[in-house]
């Protein structure tokens, strides 16, 4: 039987994060910021473990590739990332740097089009991990990218449908209770509160299957 406790949690969680995104819903300048932030610091933060950092950017790679700008970046505790100067959580991301990237919509459904063309532009890009020192499943060339959504389609089949439409591992959304993920990541259906947690479980894969690598900060130098 599922943890009750658990699903109390969650349930509390998704209740303050629609508060932020009815609050902001006036103000359609400040809402996407104000999203994000309540997305990385109610939830994201609080409930991964202390090693990943959270930031949002751009992701490059030894080609010289580029994603443009990313929402959430989920960041592996082993690489070097570049701040611009004076700022917080705007960053150069080496892709090797980057365990998965979290997109956040207002309206999913209205903005997915915007979701799909930054998967594309983001799947361009290829990590290089080097020697592995210990055996695990070793992350992909790809880096995984989410699209969580305050709003959007109410039924579990039209997300499903959705997730085929591009290069994107799973999708959230939140007042409609739904997470669907694709096989890479388990193939997960999840709804009420526990979608959060389906979103989750494939944040903790993404980050936990590099145990130990030899990425070489040098290569972007060359």
């Amino acid at each position: 039987m599922p943890n009750e406790h658990v699903l109390a949690r969650l349930t509390g969680i998704q209740n303050i994060l629609m508060a932020v995104h009815q609050a902001g819903m006036p103000m359609s300048a400040a809402t996407k910021g104000r999203e994000r932030e309540a997305f990385i610091d109610d939830f994201l933060t609080n409930v991964m473990p202390a090693p990943f950092r959270f930031g949002s950017g751009d992701a490059t790679d030894a080609t010289g590739q580029i994603s443009g700008q990313l929402d959430v970046v989920v960041e592996y505790p082993f690489m070097p990332s570049l701040p611009v100067i004076g700022g917080t959580r705007t960053r150069l991301y080496l892709a090797e740097s980057v365990a998965a990237v979290v997109e956040v919509k207002s309206d999913v459904a209205s903005q997915w089009d915007e979701a799909v063309a930054t998967a594309r532009k983001l799947a361009a890009l290829r990590r290089s991990f080097g020697a592995q020192m210990i055996m695990g499943h070793p992350p992909g060339e790809r880096i995984p990218l989410f699209v969580a959504g305050y709003t959007g389609w109410k039924q579990v089949e039209t997300v499903a449908e959705r997730l085929r439409d591009g290069p994107i591992h799973g999708i959230l959304v939140i007042d409609g209770s739904i997470f669907v993920s694709s096989a890479e990541f388990r193939g997960i259906t999840a709804t009420g509160p526990w979608a959060l947690w389906g979103l989750i479980c494939c944040l903790h894969e993404a980050t936990s299957t590099l145990k130990s690598a030899s990425p070489q900060p040098l290569d972007y130098a060359r």
